[in-house]
């Protein structure tokens, strides 16, 4: 075998690896056909053909002669990917894009990102999912009582996670597995005098199994016309939904009969104590997901503006308007980020942004609400896609104002550096990993 052939097979098992892993990062299918596009004729195959689904990888030569056909294999068989993998696969690709790294060299760093291990162990993820819980806890802003119950819900949640975070075949029945327990234990103290809400105490502490990101990027998918990956994200951001729904209606029937609606309590903490939760959050998410420390200022910064941008736009707006305008000005913080900042990719800024944005809470709330009663079915489902129908567009838009107006290949008005190579739509970058 020539020496010509034996790069073109590195290169085209480099760009299945990569593909791989930025599909389990979540990344749109677009934007990985584009980044593994480019990387090919960046190496001199300009014919490279690529096409990608959320689990389907085709990478096939221009002769043809060299196909190959690659599943990516689902989260119940590796987990999901920590933020700092994330980065470091994104990284990689921006990398092997502009030409700075060979195929053998990019092999080699993705090995390396799979074998990371959490930069906190098991005592920072139980305590990062504690934090996490109680962030989102005060943004809900139930009382001082209801705080301390969700703690320990949340609490009782990461050491069930820690338990089985190594085996990632239980990442498939988790979602249910842990609504219904923790609905039990809702249930049963339901019984023993306590009266908080109930979707106030299970929310935060299962806030990191809302598929909010997965339906998001579903309707942004569907939008750029990926018909098949964007449906087969929305089925599946469905069902995780519908899972967690009957974990925590199956524990309320089990151990409480019916499921309890709001009680009405009025002591709720102050509302400024949610901006604390947003910095808690963060915080948690860092330690949890285990993301480098230089990202952490970044991820807040950046889910401090989405909140920023949703309570300005709430003041004159109701309903879905307010989650556009959060996801506007988180898409477009997250870039300015990335590229302006030299942050971490607007991938890893905006994920923990999309939970705050409340598509997955909300779709979980509404789910739950068929579930127990089909009266108002239709206006929930409507107003669901409502909400995600904003965040996406939402997202897009700010994709889109960044690049017409903020990016640095067409603001020369605050230009400080020369140009990177591409650009925003060149082989040198792109907000390609929203």
């Amino acid at each position: 075998m020539s020496e010509a052939d034996l790069e073109q097979q590195q290169l085209l098992k480099f760009l299945s690896r990569l593909g791989q892993a930025e599909l389990a990062a979540g990344n749109a299918v677009a934007l990985v056909e584009r980044d593994l596009g480019q990387i090919a004729r960046r190496n001199g195959q300009e014919n490279t053909v690529v096409f990608a689904l959320p689990t389907v990888l085709i990478v096939q030569s221009a002769e043809g002669q060299e196909h190959r056909v690659h599943l990516t294999p689902g989260p119940y068989r590796v987990g999901d990917l920590r933020f700092d993998q994330m980065e470091g696969v994104l990284e990689i690709a921006r990398e092997a894009r502009s030409g700075r790294i060979t195929p053998a060299q990019g092999l080699r760093k993705l090995d390396a990102v799979w074998r990371m291990k959490h930069r906190y162990g098991d005592a920072g993820f139980v305590l990062g999912y504690l934090v996490t819980t109680i962030g989102i806890a005060l943004i809900l802003r139930p009382t001082w009582t209801g705080l301390g119950y969700v703690a320990g819900l949340g609490l009782a949640c990461a050491l069930l996670l820690v338990a089985v975070r190594r085996q990632p075949v239980w990442n498939a029945v988790m979602p249910v597995v842990a609504a219904f327990l923790l609905s039990a234990a809702v249930a049963v103290m339901y019984r023993f005098g306590v009266r908080e809400p109930a979707l106030q105490l299970l929310i935060p502490p299962l806030i990191i199994f809302l598929p909010g990101n997965m339906l998001t990027v579903a309707v942004v998918e569907l939008a750029f016309a990926n018909i098949v990956s964007g449906a087969s994200r929305m089925v599946a951001g469905f069902t995780q939904l519908i899972l967690l729904a009957f974990g925590l209606l199956g524990g309320f029937k089990a151990f409480g009969g019916e499921f309890p609606s709001d009680l009405g309590n009025t002591d709720r903490l102050a509302p400024w104590l949610a901006w604390a939760g947003v910095v808690l959050f963060a915080l948690g998410l860092h330690l949890f997901k285990s993301s480098r420390r230089r990202s952490l200022l970044w991820m807040m910064a950046t889910m401090l503006m989405a909140f920023l941008g949703q309570n300005i736009a709430g003041r004159f707006l109701d309903g879905s308007s307010t989650a556009f305008f959060g996801a506007a000005v988180m898409t477009i913080t997250a870039l300015v980020i990335e590229y302006r900042l030299k942050g971490p990719p607007a991938l890893v800024s905006i994920i923990p942004a999309f939970w705050l944005l409340a598509p997955g809470s909300f779709g979980l709330v509404s789910v739950t609400t068929m579930a127990m009663d089909g009266q108002g079915t239709a206006g929930s489902i409507l107003q669901l896609l409502f909400i995600l129908t904003a965040i996406a567009t939402g997202c897009l838009i700010g994709a889109f104002v960044y690049s017409g107006l903020l990016h640095v290949r067409k603001a020369r008005w605050w230009r400080s550096d020369p140009l990177p190579p591409g650009g925003i739509t060149g082989t040198g970058g792109n907000g390609d990993h929203l």
